[in-house]
């Protein structure tokens, strides 16, 4: 039977393990440290000793962490599907790419591009011909007008939105309920309604 393996013993891996339809086994640095998790748990310790085949998930919200993981897991060669809802909607014409997670009832559209380990969360829509980047994160409930283009390792906050065409460079960070209507900068953190400079990182 084929297993999978799920980094990551918080609110996340558990999103995973609900759209799986194999029980999963859950990687965490130390066995027991977590709240009683739907599977089996091996230690990354162990899972990187013995490197057991399956496929691999990264169930970890936070950007850097998962960046760490998705680095090593690549390092020895992991298999790591993206992992969709079965309740999301993706377009026939649309590229998820490996690593990415696409959660329940959310909307990929027609010829869209989701990065490399980005993660699109809860009934968040991301419209025609965007391209989220590598590592980005849409929180719950946020909307992409089409031709939005991202750069890496972006976060925007639950229920923020951005008009159509707009640029948005490298580690941007949009903050809840916050419209972007204009092209933003790299290494930001946007706010407000519509969406101005907050702080540069």
């Amino acid at each position: 039977m084929a297993k999978a393996y799920i980094f990551g013993g918080g609110g996340h891996a558990r999103v995973i393990a609900s759209f799986l339809t194999v029980s999963p086994v859950f990687v965490v640095q130390r066995p027991g440290g977590q709240a009683t998790l739907p599977g089996n748990t091996l230690s990354e310790d162990e899972y990187f000793r013995e490197l057991p085949p399956g496929d691999v998930y990264i169930g970890i919200g936070s950007n850097e962490e998962r960046e760490l993981c998705a680095s090593r897991l690549r390092a020895v060669r992991a298999n790591m599907p993206p992992c969709i809802a079965p309740t999301a909607f993706v377009a026939r014409d649309a590229e998820i790419e490996s690593g990415a997670l696409v959660c329940a009832g959310a909307v990929v559209g027609s010829r869209a591009r989701i990065g490399r380990d980005a993660i699109i969360n809860t009934l968040s829509s991301v419209d025609h011909d965007c391209v989220l980047g590598t590592l980005s994160q849409v929180t719950a409930g946020v909307t992409f007008g089409g031709g939005v283009r991202t750069g890496v390792n972006c976060f925007f906050g639950i229920k923020s939105a951005v008009v159509p065409n707009i640029t948005i460079g490298d580690k941007v960070q949009l903050m809840a309920g916050s419209l972007i209507v204009s092209d933003v900068e790299s290494n930001v953190v946007m706010g407000g309604n519509p969406a101005r400079l907050v702080k540069r990182l």
